[in-house]
């Protein structure tokens, strides 16, 4: 079968990961040793997820009714936190790398693709909060991370910064979330758990964030019909009529001169597209090899400078229609004249 990348694999195969040496929950997923619905919540999971089964689930399915009672901790921590969901990504992969535990970190490296973090950010959340390429609201973060792992508690230094970036409530969820990932880790790593082999690889979920395409969302098909169809259609009105701008770009080989139709948005001097056909789109590599170009919107044409391709974390603190488009995928960001 024709599996989507495995991005965790660089870090997964990092001997930072604590293993037991032993088999220590055999016959894991049985029906006849496993809580009835249990059993079946974490088959369907895993349909869904491509990975046949969730493991975590089989195994607190062992005990009676415990992933019933966990279930309204682990909604309230995860999807329903007040934290931002780049927040809780970060957060959650460092407590997860610091614990040393390579289920945890392998499904929330998906997880944070999903939700718009790239490879690179993923990576780096390894190096820690003194890492370049962090802003100063995500380096206080993980630093309150590593001492909430280390120490049990955020140290006095770090709270007034942490503070004056969150919210009480977002404190009480921070905490709570590594606490919750923390308690997941005694579980995981007592027992000897591991990743569902082509978890998230495989199953309707599969086509999102492709790395192979500069995370792209569209079908691989789509942009040579788009370049030869959809863009001459589009290139009637684009550049006049909203939210269509015009890229006007130099090939960096040929030096020809190009017109790119786009979905665009301008906000506080800043050029903002999102990327649907990924980072790797001719018209984005001309630009970002020419540092810049020239953009036509509402019949104006105006010169655009430094631009760059960002993440949703890259992208944490620009103006709201960048951090909406992350979502699903990465933007390029530009310096555009008044």
């Amino acid at each position: 079968m024709n599996l989507k990348p495995d991005v965790a694999v660089p870090t997964d195969g990092s001997p930072h990961w604590r293993v037991t040496a032993l088999d220590r929950i055999p016959g894991l997923g049985e029906f006849r040793r496993t809580e009835p619905s249990t059993w079946l919540v974490a088959r369907l999971g895993g349909l869904f997820g491509g990975g046949g089964r969730i493991k975590v689930l089989e195994l607190m399915g062992r005990s009676p009714l415990m992933f019933w009672g966990y279930m309204p901790l682990g909604l309230k921590v995860v999807p329903f936190s007040r934290l931002s969901r780049v927040d809780c990504e970060l957060a959650t992969l460092r407590t997860a790398w610091n614990a040393g535990v390579r289920y945890e970190w392998h499904h929330h490296v998906f997880a944070a693709r999903f939700s718009g973090i790239s490879v690179e950010t993923v990576e780096r959340v390894t190096a820690g909060p003194e890492a370049p390429g962090w802003t100063d609201h995500q380096r206080v973060l993980l630093r309150a991370v590593d001492e909430l792992h280390s120490d049990r508690m955020i140290s006095d230094e770090t709270w007034p910064l942490l503070r004056a970036r969150l919210s009480e409530a977002q404190t009480v969820d921070l905490c709570m979330l590594v606490g919750h990932y923390e308690m997941l880790a005694m579980l995981l790593l007592s027992h000897g758990i591991e990743p569902e082999p082509a978890m998230w690889r495989r199953g309707p979920a599969r086509w999102l964030r492709d790395p192979a395409s500069g995370d792209g969302i569209a079908p691989g098909w789509l942009p040579r019909f788009n370049k030869l169809v959809t863009n001459r259609v589009q290139g009637v009105t684009a550049g006049r009529v909203p939210p269509y701008s015009v890229i006007r770009h130099l090939g960096r080989k040929s030096g020809a001169p190009y017109r790119t139709p786009v979905v665009a948005a301008y906000r506080d001097g800043l050029l903002i597209v999102p990327l649907p056909y990924g980072s790797k789109a001719d018209w984005v590599r001309n630009v970002l090899a020419a540092n810049g170009g020239e953009t036509i919107y509402r019949g104006r044409t105006r010169k655009f400078s430094a631009p760059r391709v960002l993440d949703a974390a890259g992208a944490a603190e620009l103006p709201e229609p960048a951090r909406l488009f992350t979502r699903l995928t990465p933007i390029l960001v530009a310096d555009v004249e008044a």
